[in-house]
């Protein structure tokens, strides 16, 4: 009895130990799946300077770019790598090969950079009606 309750010399709590050590160490060093994001950086800042048409440079870099790349950072910082990409008129992305679990962040991008509503009880300039 005592032969099959210690396995030999080395006692089975020392065997299931090793085990779940093991199995643990093996879970830890698995490779992850790669975090991936997407997005069209290129059409929705274009979208963005056309509907600020005239706006200073200064006005471009506080509404366009400083919020695109605080978007681009906050994806960065959660370990993501940003794809720029491309749709074509169909809605098909233009991406060689993306890995699984991939995500699109242009709408996060797309509402950063939104234009504010401009209020309809506001007077328009030079008296235009």
């Amino acid at each position: 009895m005592k032969k099959i309750i210690l396995a030999g010399e080395v006692p089975y709590v020392a065997v299931i130990a090793f085990a779940a050590v093991s199995y643990y160490v093996g879970q830890q060093m698995m490779p992850t799946e790669p975090k991936v994001a997407i997005a069209e950086r290129g059409a929705l800042i274009f979208q963005a300077v056309l509907e600020r048409q005239g706006a200073s440079r200064e006005v471009l870099d506080a509404e366009v770019s400083q919020p695109v790349r605080a978007v681009l950072k906050k994806y960065a910082d959660l370990g993501y790598v940003v794809i720029d990409a491309s749709k074509d008129d169909a809605g098909n992305y233009v991406v060689a090969a993306l890995p699984q679990g991939a995500i699109d962040i242009s709408k996060d991008i797309a509402s950063a950079i939104k234009k504010p509503a401009t209020p309809q009880n506001q007077e328009s300039p030079a008296g235009a009606k």
